[in-house]
């Protein structure tokens, strides 16, 4: 007794139903005869039961678990459990406690998908539809291939199968939003990619993982904190399109911060589901801010260049390889120049000559707008050229100190020529671009040209005592002298405005005595 060959993306519960439909036994006989227990349940995409199911394939068990099952992407999200998850002799009930199904806050109705139009082409091509194993998938509710809406079916019974139960081709498919069409793609290529580790090379998905990421897409503080607000905004809003209605799998609300917290906390297991709307969110991100990892922003650069360079030598059009990549068509294009792939441009105006002339009045020195000017293009362009041609930019930014060196060093030495009295001070002020850029760059030749360092000059401190009898005698005079009667405001003005009969006066008693006595220095002044 053989179960139906496996269909392209089939999961191993398929191929039960098919068999139920085909055979002449009763569901509990076949059961029994499958799984070794006519009482067994066949779980959708967590089907257990491997050992017997797999003397009915020709296949290993191991191939039924990994390529029929989505018992990898539970175990990778899971690892404290993966031992049992990944365990082929495991029962059901052990399978599904280890995957945590019961304990996660979000939960959705057991029930198996299937695309419409996957039914009606499925049939057409295979002669009968099938469950496909990524429909089933938690929080997948639409079909990347036709953008439509998954269909729920309800389980029958309590085993879960029954003869018969098949999509149907007669269900009208509805159109689905993009982002679920995107986010149905993510994660079934992120089963495939696990589905391909093997037990020793799959390791655990950790909240430091996370955080690194979340570092370099710029949702972390200086101080290590994590941005929620702005991660749980972008959640909510990818949440509610992936949902043709509201399930308890969608993020509760834009406030909902613990769905955020408990995640990236670590402490507790998460369900599959919010990994992959995780992992969606950050895929869509762009960095704005945050600390770079030097090494991971390297390499992650590295493979995007080499992805745009296979998508342009397979002939791919620029607009179609920027789609692909997720980057602008400026990017695909200086990767072309870079790597030396030809691409059709229209207008073909930057020919190879062009080029080259560019890169050699480049290599010159010579401005950009004027190469731009005498070859008719735009300075855009020639600061592409310039910015994908190997050494050339460190070779102009050479050029460009040396001319300033120069520039600034004939400045220094015409302006002391012309002023051979000027002192540091004078020159630093005149010239004052030329001064600093020569401090920080050519500080010992600067040295050598400007003139000899003036001492610094001494003054002497004041001998308040001496002041204190010469404005006496001063004050009198101007007192005598003025037929109105000034303030002291108006003496200390008189006397140069330093002060001395406000600010100093403490320090002059003798001239504060004769204020005092001329009605201009009040018995309770403070001052």
């Amino acid at each position: 007794m053989q179960l139906p060959k496996a269909l392209p993306d089939e999961s191993l519960y398929s191929r039960i139903c098919r068999f139920l439909s085909v055979c002449e036994y009763s569901t509990e006989q076949a059961l029994g005869l499958l799984a070794g227990d006519s009482r067994a349940a066949i779980h959708p995409y967590l089907t257990s039961n491997l050992g017997s199911l797999a003397q009915s394939t020709g296949e290993s068990s191991k191939a039924l678990l990994s390529c029929q099952t989505l018992r990898p992407l539970f175990s990778n999200y899971l690892p404290n459990y993966r031992n049992v998850i990944e365990d082929v002799a495991a029962s059901t009930n052990e399978v599904i406690r280890a995957s945590q199904l019961s304990t996660f806050r979000e939960k959705e109705t057991l029930s198996v998908k299937y695309c419409p139009v996957c039914a009606k082409n499925d049939l057409h091509e295979y002669g009968v539809a099938y469950w496909h194993l990524n429909h089933q998938i938690p929080g997948v509710e639409a079909c990347s291939a036709h953008r439509t809406w998954l269909v729920h079916q309800e389980l029958p019974g309590r085993c879960h199968v029954c003869c018969h139960f098949l999509p149907s081709s007669e269900t009208i498919p509805i159109h689905c939003t993009d982002v679920a069409t995107e986010f149905s793609y993510f994660a079934a290529q992120r089963v495939l990619v696990l589905q391909a580790l093997s037990q020793d090379e799959s390791r655990a998905v950790l909240s430091t993982d996370y955080q690194n990421q979340l570092g370099l897409s710029g949702f972390l503080t200086a101080s290590g904190r994590v941005r929620r607000k702005i991660i749980l905004e972008g959640l909510y809003e990818l949440s509610e399109g992936l949902f043709l209605s509201p399930t308890h799998l969608s993020v509760r609300s834009r406030l909902d911060f613990s769905f955020v917290s408990t995640f990236l906390s670590g402490q507790y297991p998460q369900h599959p589901f919010k990994h992959l709307l995780f992992e969606f969110f950050l895929s869509r991100c762009r960095t704005f801010t945050g600390v770079k990892d030097e090494s991971l922003s390297t390499r992650t650069a590295i493979n995007r260049e080499k992805q745009c360079c296979d998508l342009l030598k397979l002939g791919l059009s620029m607009a179609a390889v920027s789609r692909e990549v997720g980057k602008s068509r400026c990017y695909v294009k200086s990767v072309a120049l870079r790597n030396n792939i030809p691409v059709n441009l229209k207008p073909r105006k930057i020919t190879k000559g062009i080029k080259a002339s560019v890169i050699q009045l480049a290599l010159k020195g010579f401005h950009g707008d004027v190469i731009a000017k005498k070859h008719h293009i735009s300075s855009g362009s020639v600061e592409q050229i310039i910015s994908t041609t190997t050494g050339l930019v460190e070779r102009r930014k050479q050029c460009k100190a040396e001319s300033l060196r120069r520039r600034y060093r004939c400045q220094i030495v015409r302006f002391i020529n012309l002023n051979p009295n000027v002192s540091r001070q004078e020159i630093k002020r005149a010239q004052e671009a030329a001064y600093y850029w020569l401090y920080n760059h050519e500080y010992a030749w600067l040295e050598t040209v400007l003139p000899a360092a003036s001492k610094t000059q001494h003054v002497d401190r004041v001998d308040w005592y001496q002041r204190d009898n010469e404005l006496v005698d001063v004050i009198r005079e101007l007192l005598l002298s003025s037929s109105n009667k000034k303030s002291r405001t108006e003496l200390d003005k008189a006397l140069g405005g330093h002060g001395w009969l406000t600010s100093k006066i403490a320090k002059l008693p003798k001239t504060r005595e004769l204020l005092r006595k001329k009605g201009l220095f009040g018995v309770n002044t403070c001052s």
